[in-house]
C-alpha cells in the first residue's frame, strides 16, 4: 500500500501528532500535514493530494471550517470536521453553513476506518488510472497500426461508416474521413446476387458471412471497382460495430496505372512530365483538326538567375510549385501543362481561333503579374515571359515547336512580362493582327482575280543549253504589288498555299504552248502534302497540251527536308511525265546538301544570302565552291539568283555557278496568267 497524505487543520500540532500515531499504530502509513492558516491549507493542496482534510474543533483556530471547506470544494477533496460533538447546538450552526463529514473525536476507531477507506480507494483509484493509460496506449498503438495498415479497413454500423483507415480512404480516392459522413454502404455498393439490406440485419444480430462478398464498389467520383468484403465483430469508442475489409481485386491494375502516373508526372509540381508532353504534342502534330487553333506556350519566370541567389533550394521548389499552380488556374480543360525543365513549363493549348490562344497566354502573364507569392516568412511578386509557337501540318515532330516557342520565350525574355509569337522563315511578331491581315489579302486577291505571276530569265553564261524561265507569284494590291517572298509562308501556315498553285497554274500552262524556254513553277509545301495535286497537275498539263519536259517544279530545301517523304511521292508520280525537280534557298548545310542523296534534282538554287557581297565574302565564296562540288557527282546544274552586279559575276564563274539571274540582266518583266 502507497504512503498517502492527509492534511490536519489546528492551532496547535497536537491534534495532528496524535492523528499521526493513531494512524501508524493502526498499520495505516500515512503521512500527515499539519496546516494553521488557510494560505497553508491553499499551499499544501497547490503541491499535495490529500486523501482527507481534517478540521480540529479546538477553541481557537486562524482558519474558518467556511473558508477551509470553500477550498475542499475548489480541489475537490474530502472535508472531515472533528469533535467530540459535546455542543450540539454550535454543531448545527456550523453544518448549516458548510457541508462536511462529522467524525466523533470520543471514537478513535471511526476516524481509523474512515481513513482506511479513503486510502483503498485513492489505491483503487491509482490503479484504474494506470490501467487507464495502459489501455489509453494499447488504443493509441493499435490505431497506428490499423491506420498504417496496407489492408483497407472500415468499421461500421447499420450501414453507415463510423471509421476508416488511411488504405480504405486512398481506395475510395477520399482526402478526409469525414468526406464519408452520411455515405450508406448501400449507396456504395453493388452485386448481383447480394442482398445487402438481408446482409446489414444479419451483422447488427452478429450473423456474419463465412467467405468475402464479392461486390463492385463505387466511388464517391462516379469511378468503380472491384473487391471482396470480409465482415466480423468489433468495437469502436464503446460500442458494437462491424469491421469490414475491402479486398481489391484490381491491385495489380491500380498499381500499374499508380506507376504509369509517376512514370508521365512532374513529382514537384504534379504536372505533366516532359515525356508525356511531347507524346501528346506529337499525337497532336499527326491528328490535328484543321477546325481548330493549337499552339505551345513555353512559359520561364523573369530573373530565375537572381532568385536562384536570394532563395534557398526548398525556397526555389516552393516558387515553382506556386507558378505551376497560377498556370494550372488560367487553363482550360482541355490544355495540357508540363513542366519540361528546372525552370521552364509549357502548355499546349487549343482554341477556336488564334486570337483566342493569344488572350490565353496574356492570362497567364496578368495573373501572374497580379500574384502575391508568399514562401515561409516573405511575399513578394514576380513575372513571367512566354514564347507562343503555333501547331500545325507542316510541323513535324515535337522537339521543333518546342524549339521555336523556347526562341520566342528568349525574346521575351529580354524586356520580360511579355509574349512573343514564333513565326517560322520570319522573325518572331508580338501579334496575330499582322498575319490576319495578310490573309485576308490573300483571300481576297483570289476572289478578285488579282494573283498574276511574272515571268524571270535565268541565263546560262555558257550560252549553251535550255533557256530556263522562273514564274514569281504575285499579288496586286492598293498600296502596290507583292511577290511571293513576301505572303508565301503566311499563306502555307493559313493554309492557302496551295490554293493559290490551283488558282494560278492552269493559266499560266496555257501560256507554255507555244514557247521554247523551260519553265520553273514553285510549288507551296501545302501542295508538297496534297496527295491529290499530282493528279490535279497531271490533268492540268494534259488540258493545256503541255510536255512534261518544260516543266520544273520547284520546292524549297526547307520543305523538301520536313517533308521529304511527300516530296518524293510528288516526284514518283510526275516524274514519268517528264517533269524535272529544282530547290530552292539551298545552304551549305551538311542536311541541306544530303537532300541531293534522297531525291532526283535536276537544279538547285543558292541561297539569297549566299550571293550578297560576294566579292568581299571569302566565306560566302567558300561555301559555293562546296555546294558546286556536291552537285557535281549527282549532275545538277546550279543557279544564282537576285545578281545584282556584274562583279559577281566573275566570282560566282569561278566557283563554278554557270546560271544566273538577276537584276543585271535588265529586262523587263513579262506578265502572265492573269
Amino acid at each position: 500500500m502507497h504512503s498517502v497524505n492527509l492534511l490536519v487543520i489546528d492551532s496547535s500540532p497536537e491534534s495532528a501528532e496524535h492523528v499521526n500515531s493513531l494512524l501508524r499504530n493502526s498499520g495505516i502509513k500515512i503521512h500527515v500535514i499539519h496546516t494553521q492558516t488557510g494560505k497553508d491549507v491553499k499551499r499544501a493542496l497547490d503541491h499535495e493530494s490529500p486523501v482527507l482534510i481534517i478540521y480540529a474543533d479546538a477553541e481557537e483556530t486562524d482558519a474558518s471550517l467556511e473558508e477551509i471547506s470553500a477550498l475542499a470544494s475548489a480541489f475537490n477533496v474530502p472535508l472531515a470536521l472533528f469533535t467530540n460533538l459535546e455542543n450540539p447546538e454550535k454543531l448545527a450552526e456550523r453544518l448549516a453553513n458548510t457541508a462536511c463529514f462529522v467524525i466523533n473525536s470520543k471514537r478513535e476507531d471511526l476516524l481509523t476506518d474512515a481513513v482506511n477507506k479513503l486510502v483503498r480507494n485513492s489505491e483503487n483509484e491509482r490503479q484504474q488510472e494506470g490501467q487507464q493509460r495502459h489501455l489509453e496506449e494499447l488504443e493509441h498503438r493499435y490505431n497506428l497500426l490499423l491506420n498504417s495498415s496496407r489492408d483497407a479497413i472500415a468499421y461500421v454500423h447499420e450501414g453507415l461508416h463510423v471509421y476508416a483507415n488511411r488504405a480504405y480512404l486512398e481506395s475510395l480516392r477520399v482526402e478526409e474521413e469525414s468526406e464519408l459522413a452520411g455515405l450508406s454502404l448501400l449507396e456504395m455498393l453493388e452485386a448481383e446476387d447480394t442482398d445487402f439490406k438481408g446482409l446489414f440485419k444479419g451483422l447488427s444480430k452478429g450473423i456474419f458471412p463465412t467467405q468475402a462478398v464479392d461486390v463492385n464498389v463505387k466511388r464517391p467520383d462516379g469511378s468503380v471497382f472491384e473487391a471482396g468484403l470480409l465482415f466480423s465483430p468489433a468495437r469502436y469508442d464503446g460500442e458494437d460495430c462491424t469491421q469490414m475489409m475491402m479486398q481489391r481485386r484490381d491491385a495489380a491494375n491500380e498499381l500499374a496505372a499508380e506507376l504509369e502516373h509517376m512514370r508521365v508526372t512532374d513529382p514537384l509540381t504534379q504536372l505533366h512530365n516532359r515525356k508525356a508532353f511531347t507524346d501528346a504534342l506529337d499525337e497532336c502534330i499527326a491528328s490535328s483538326p484543321s477546325d481548330h487553333a493549337n499552339s505551345v506556350f513555353y512559359i520561364e519566370p523573369d530573373g530565375f538567375e537572381e532568385l536562384l541567389n536570394e532563395l534557398h533550394a526548398d525556397s526555389i521548389d516552393a516558387f515553382m510549385i506556386d507558378l505551376a499552380n497560377v498556370i494550372r488556374g488560367c487553363i482550360s480543360e482541355g490544355d495540357f501543362p508540363a513542366r519540361i525543365n528546372d525552370r521552364g513549363f509549357a502548355v499546349l493549348a487549343r482554341r477556336s481561333t488564334a486570337a483566342e490562344l493569344e488572350a490565353a497566354a496574356q492570362e497567364i502573364l496578368s495573373a501572374y503579374r497580379g500574384h502575391v507569392i508568399e514562401i515561409a516568412d516573405r511575399a513578394f511578386s514576380a513575372t513571367c515571359s512566354i514564347g507562343m509557337s503555333d501547331v500545325g501540318r507542316l510541323d513535324q515532330n515535337s522537339a521543333d515547336v518546342i524549339m521555336h516557342a523556347r526562341t520566342a520565350q528568349t525574346e521575351a525574355a529580354e524586356s520580360g512580362n511579355r509574349l512573343v509569337v514564333y513565326r517560322p522563315q520570319l522573325t518572331a511578331v508580338e501579334s496575330l493582327d499582322g498575319e490576319q491581315e495578310w490573309v485576308e489579302r490573300i483571300k481576297f486577291a483570289l476572289g478578285n482575280q488579282d494573283v498574276y505571276t511574272v515571268q524571270q530569265s535565268i541565263v546560262d553564261l555558257d550560252g549553251e543549253g535550255d533557256q530556263l524561265m522562273e514564274n514569281i507569284v504575285h499579288l496586286r494590291g492598293e498600296d502596290g504589288d507583292h511577290s511571293s517572298a513576301e505572303f508565301q509562308a503566311i499563306a502555307e501556315r493559313s493554309e492557302l498555299g496551295g490554293t493559290i498553285d490551283r488558282h494560278y497554274i492552269p493559266g499560266l500552262l496555257k501560256t507554255f504552248v507555244d514557247s521554247d524556254e523551260r519553265q520553273v513553277i514553285s510549288l507551296s509545301s501545302n501542295s508538297i502534302l496534297d496527295y491529290g495535286f499530282p493528279g490535279w497537275f497531271a490533268t492540268q498539263m494534259k488540258a493545256a497540251c503541255v510536255e512534261g519536259n518544260k516543266v520544273i517544279l520547284q520546292i524549297a530545301a526547307s520543305d523538301a527536308h520536313t517533308n521529304l517523304r511527300p516530296a518524293q511521292r510528288l516526284m514518283k508520280e510526275l516524274s514519268p511525265l517528264g517533269c524535272q525537280l529544282a530547290i530552292c534557298h539551298f545552304d551549305a548545310e551538311r542536311r541541306t546538301r544530303q537532300l541531293l542523296d534522297h531525291l532526283e534534282v535536276s537544279y538547285l538554287k543558292l541561297d539569297t544570302s549566299l550571293t550578297q557581297d560576294l566579292t568581299a565574302n571569302t566565306k560566302n565564296q567558300e561555301a559555293i565552291r562546296k555546294i558546286v562540288q556536291a552537285a557535281e557527282p549527282f549532275d545538277v546544274a546550279v543557279i544564282a539568283e537576285e545578281v545584282a552586279d556584274t562583279s559577281s559575276l566573275a566570282v560566282l564563274w569561278q566557283c563554278g555557278v554557270k546560271l544566273i539571274s538577276g537584276a543585271f540582266l535588265k529586262e523587263s518583266s513579262q506578265v502572265l496568267a492573269q
